[in-house]
């Protein structure tokens, strides 16, 4: 009887120390549009809610517009990983400089679904 508690710690530290392979895609919001895709992320459960998290915050959309003189340039709404949106709004502000003005580039967080299913 004092060897239960011991042993069911245990199980419960092993299963909670199990690792998984997942697969991660991630869409937009209210759209069957697919702006990413993690082919493998394997580690315990609290790591891939992690990471599900993570990609959720990482993949944004941005819109940029640039006043030319002649009227508003608008850039549409782009989405994907951060980098993907960093360079959308690097690219405006930069052509805005060369004639000069500047861009207004806003993010809208907060769009993307993340669904993680095992990997078979």
């Amino acid at each position: 009887m004092r060897f239960l508690p011991l042993a069911l710690l245990s199980v419960t530290i092993l299963f909670a120390s199990c690792r998984k392979c997942v697969e991660c895609e991630i869409r937009l919001k209210e759209s069957p549009e697919v702006i990413g895709y993690v082919d493998e992320f394997c580690g315990t459960d609290k790591k891939v809610e992690e990471e599900e998290d993570r990609l959720r915050s990482d993949y944004t959309c941005i819109e940029c517009t640039v006043n030319t003189g002649l009227g508003n340039a608008n850039s549409g709404i782009h989405c994907g990983d951060r980098a993907f949106t960093d360079s959308i709004e690097a690219d405006w502000e930069a052509g805005a400089l060369q004639i000069g003005t500047t861009a207004n580039c806003v993010y809208y967080r907060d769009t993307a679904n993340v669904t993680c299913v095992l990997k078979q």
